[in-house]
Formats: structure tokens, sequence, C-alpha cells
């Protein structure tokens, strides 16, 4: 079975220190804080790839996949064989991309933490999402994570999983605006928006979270995770409800001063 001390981090941010909280993984590569090389990492069975996936105007990821890219090309070199396992929200098609080119296996094992919350989540996650495309990285990832229980765990292959990802922060981000928007009709016909949010939480069909209008000092959804991924989700997708629902995000943020 794979252990922790057969894995290191490729990153060393709340992700990274996440997943080696979450794996009992001990080694970690950054370019600010180290306790391994990257020669020395390509020895291992997993390399986890927590980097930041920043987005740019246009909704494109272009500089973060050259960065993951470079990371892999570079371990490639030392005739290692790492399962490269991919925690960053990246675009559906990345892990393939990337196999494909490299002659590797990488896999999808998106994060599903909350940025106040990560230590707990770390050790207790609502959800795991395990994506592979072939049999033994599929059950080699499914094995390292076997100890860490949730209340919902997901095994699919990579695409799936990329997506899912979006779907999840797409979803939230939409739920946000929906509020804002109900709030802002009761501003204008005078009812009264905490007995509608009240009610809606306190239904089974309803929802426990976003529905707090005004949060960490504004009004969107901000934050790192939720307004870059519905972002350079909605350009990727082509969608035009996403697309109206991050231009929406875009004003409640901007007229609030959040970021």
């Amino acid at each position: 079975m794979p252990k922790g001390e057969d894995a290191f981090i490729l990153g060393h941010g709340y992700v990274g220190k996440a997943t080696c909280l979450s794996l009992n993984i001990p080694y970690w590569f950054s370019r600010n804080d180290s306790n391994i090389t990257l020669e020395e990492g390509s020895k291992k069975l997993f390399c986890f790839i927590c980097l930041p996936t920043v987005t740019d105007e246009k909704g494109q990821q272009t500089e973060s996949r050259k960065v993951i890219h470079d990371y892999i090309a570079q371990m490639k070199e030392y005739g290692g064989r790492n399962i490269f396992v991919i925690r960053s929200t990246v675009l559906p098609g990345t892990c393939r991309a990337l196999a494909e080119e490299f002659d590797v296996k990488v896999a999808s094992n998106p994060e599903m933490l909350s940025e106040d919350t990560w230590e707990q989540d770390a050790v207790k996650p609502r959800v795991k999402i395990i994506g592979a495309d072939d049999i033994p990285t599929k059950i080699a990832l499914t094995k390292i994570w076997e100890p860490v229980k949730s209340k919902i765990d997901i095994v699919t292959d990579t695409v799936t999983a990329e997506t899912l990802k979006y779907a999840y922060n797409t979803f939230f981000t939409t739920k946000v605006i929906w509020a804002n928007q109900m709030y802002d009709i009761c501003q204008t016909n005078g009812a009264k928006y905490r007995v509608i949010k009240d009610a809606l939480m306190r239904h089974p069909w309803g929802s426990k979270n976003h529905f707090k209008i005004m949060h960490k000092g504004g009004r969107g959804a901000g934050g790192h995770c939720l307004r870059k991924d519905t972002k350079v989700f909605a350009q990727y997708s082509n969608s035009k409800l996403l697309k109206l629902v991050d231009e929406l995000n875009g004003e409640y943020l901007s007229q609030s001063g959040k970021s």
C-alpha cells in the first residue's frame, strides 16, 4: 500500500500543506521552502502538484499551465516514473494532454478546501475526488487516500474530476449571485430578505450556504477560488449563464470594494 513516504508535494502553499497533513507526507519542494530536491522527488511514486493556478483577464491559465508543464518536463529528465497528481484546479483535459505529451501517468485529485478552514478540511474532508484514466493509477491513488475518511468519495476519470471541481465552484458562485439578486429585489419591493433566506435554508430543497449577502467585507463571491474558477470555466464552456454570473459577480465585488 502506498505510504506518505512514497510521495512528495510540489508547491507548499495552503493546498500543499493541507495535502502533507492529509496524507502524512513529509517531503515538499517549492521555490522558497524545500526539504527535498526535484531529483530526489523523481524517485518517489507520487508527485502531488499543488501549485497556484492563476487566471488571466481573458479567463486563461496559460502561465500556470506552463509552470506545471515545465516541472513535469524537468522531473522526467531525471529518469523517474512518477505518478503526477494534480491537486491544482486546471481546465478539463489538462491531465490527458500532459500524460500524452510526456508519456507519464497524470491523475486529477482536486482539492476541496476552504482557505479559512484548510487544516480541518485536510483531516476531515467533505469530499474526496480521484480521477485517473488507467486502472493501476486509480488503485494506487485510492489506496493512499484510503485512511482519510470523507462523507463523499468519487472515483472517476480525469476529465470528469477536473470538470467536477469547476461544477462545484461555479454552482456555489451562482448561488451567491442568485442570493444577491433576490436581496436587491427585496430592497426594491420591501420584502424581508431575512425571512426569505431563513425559509430557503430550512427547506429540504434549499441550501444552508451562500445566502449571506455581506461576507468578508463586501458582496459577491470573492476569495481565491470562486471568482477565478467561475471566470475561467465560463470562458472554457462558453456558457451564457456562467458568463452572466461572472459579469454580475464582478459588479457586486466592484461596487462593494470586495476582492
